[in-house]
């Protein structure tokens, strides 16, 4: 797997609690990072779908809504 650094600015109370969770169990901050970023990704794909085809047909169905309601005025 490939990886890559990034430098990211935090809120320095939530990476105190957070270190000291992880502590807890000897995990990581990367571990965590990668987790978190997988489940946002992941999250976004079931609700948009990958390519973005769901989002579409909801972008569809609304315009053809629209195009009802400014036909009944």
């Amino acid at each position: 797997m490939d990886k890559v650094r990034v430098n990211i600015t935090v809120d320095k109370k939530n990476l105190v609690r957070a270190k000291k969770k992880l502590h807890l169990f000897g995990g990581k901050l990367s571990t965590l990072f990668n987790a978190y970023l997988e489940e946002f990704v992941d999250g976004i794909d079931a609700k948009v779908g990958e390519d973005g085809k769901v989002l579409r047909e909801h972008v569809e169905e609304l315009e053809k809504r629209l195009q009802k309601l400014e036909g009944k005025r």
